[in-house]
């Protein structure tokens, strides 16, 4: 079946309609489902449907198509072979408003418990540098959860085409603001990918699915919001002297009142939140952290950045992480300031985030001997 699938995917001379079945196919591919899967999210395609290029083709009816095409959030258009565009054009560029209700769309669909870094993006630049005018691209790509094939989960790609440039100012501004809200309210980091040029032009003219992209993993160094974020906030802060802006922005188009205030996993009883609406007092090329009282900020700054990075790690590794080998890794990590205290004290605050089955997990009773 693979060797099928394989096989009229390859260019050929056959008839024009075998794109259909190509395209169908494809689809299915780059979302990380093998033809012998697609049963289990289409179950009006069998088995014996996908045992040849002829048998497909037979029951691909438009329904199914305008179906797949839905459940992929790509374009009946493409799959019926009009065309070589497979998203329909979103941009969000100067009306952030538009991201925040697509994000909002996303969390109403979505158990916030599985929800890990919903925003990603995606460059072609390996440093990004705001004091550089040349051209520096960016994709930011939304990404929904919609199934779960055994250990795989499937995804939905929502990618924004605005062609963002850290090198142009406003895209530059709007992108750290999102970037800033999504880390502090919804407290999950923002992935930054480097990809090739080629790679970043096909996703932004939509002739691309960006599946084997966004998913290399949720932990990199450094992510968009390092951009955005005050030195206390981030042991690796970048172009800390563009935050005034930043905070002008987002209280300018009241951004903080378009997201909601959700975290993507639970707090510990008496854990503070983040504060993110009320910019703080700045000088031009000084940042600091909004203030919530001493004690409580203090809390805030130091296991915010722990509870972001095991969290990373457990969507990522899943069961396969234990508890006191995430401890280990991080105090492993001597930018986190939490680094240096007791393993119980780490263990405390991070122990609510874990997987169910995983070992060592607060709660859970040891196994009795017999």
């Amino acid at each position: 079946m693979i060797n099928f699938f394989r096989r009229i995917t390859k260019s050929s001379k056959s008839h024009p309609v075998n794109i259909v079945a190509q395209r169908f196919l494809q689809a299915f591919n780059n979302h990380g489902v093998q033809p012998s899967q697609i049963p289990r999210l289409m179950p009006q395609i069998r088995l014996d449907d996908l045992k040849t290029e002829e048998a497909l083709l037979a029951v691909l009816t438009p329904a199914i198509l305008d179906q797949t095409a839905k459940f992929f959030g790509i374009r009946s258009e493409w799959l019926e072979g009009v065309d070589d565009k497979i998203y329909e054009y979103q941009s969000c560029y100067n009306d952030s408003a538009i991201f925040f209700e697509a994000l909002a769309s996303l969390q109403s669909r979505t158990d916030l418990n599985t929800l890990s870094c919903p925003l990603r993006v995606l460059t072609s630049t390996k440093k990004l540098n705001c004091t550089d005018d040349n051209q520096q691209l960016l994709a930011p790509v939304l990404v929904e959860k919609i199934a779960e094939l055994g250990e795989d989960t499937i995804y939905r790609y929502h990618i924004f085409n605005d062609g963002f440039d850290w090198g142009y100012p406003s895209t530059r501004i709007q992108l750290k603001a999102l970037a800033r809200l999504i880390y502090t309210v919804l407290r999950t980091p923002v992935p930054l990918y480097i990809v090739s040029p080629a790679e970043l032009q096909s996703i932004i003219e939509r002739e691309a699915i960006p599946q084997n992209i966004v998913n290399r993993g949720l932990l990199t160094t450094p992510s968009l919001e390092d951009f955005a974020l005050t030195r206390e906030e981030s042991g690796i802060a970048k172009e800390i002297e563009e935050l005034p802006y930043v905070f002008e922005y987002i209280e300018e188009y009241k951004l903080a009142s378009l997201i909601a205030e959700k975290p993507l996993f639970s707090l510990q009883p008496g854990e503070p939140t983040a504060q993110p609406h009320t910019a703080p007092e700045l000088s031009p090329t000084t940042a600091t952290p909004t203030k919530t009282g001493k004690r409580a900020q203090n809390g805030h700054d130091l296991w915010m950045p722990v509870r972001n990075t095991v969290q990373a790690w457990w969507a990522e590794e899943g069961d396969a992480l234990h508890i006191a080998p995430a401890i280990a890794r991080i105090k492993a990590l001597p930018h986190l300031k939490a680094a240096a205290l007791s393993e119980s004290a780490i263990r405390k605050h991070i122990a609510d985030l874990a997987p169910p089955n995983v070992r060592g997990k607060s709660g859970r009773k040891p196994k009795q001997s017999t």
